[in-house]
């Protein structure tokens, strides 16, 4: 164990600054992960939403085509 007052305040500073960086590290990979999920959720969301666009627009051409033979 240092018993210099300087080793020791070294000690304690190198230790805060490893559990600094460590806590930037993992907040970093949160951040990142959140990212992921928001990009994933914006695209599943337009995917939805286009899927029932189309939809719609191929029953309303298949009601048109229907009318249009039922015309005839």
């Amino acid at each position: 164990m240092p018993n210099d007052p300087t080793m020791i305040w070294n000690l304690i500073l190198s230790l805060f600054a490893a559990g600094v960086v460590w806590w930037a590290r993992s907040m970093s990979a949160q951040i990142n992960y959140v990212r992921k999920r928001i990009a994933d959720t914006r695209e599943e969301i337009a995917r939805d939403y286009c899927e029932q666009e189309d939809f719609e627009k191929l029953i309303d051409r298949v009601n048109r085509l229907s009318e249009k033979m039922a015309g005839k």
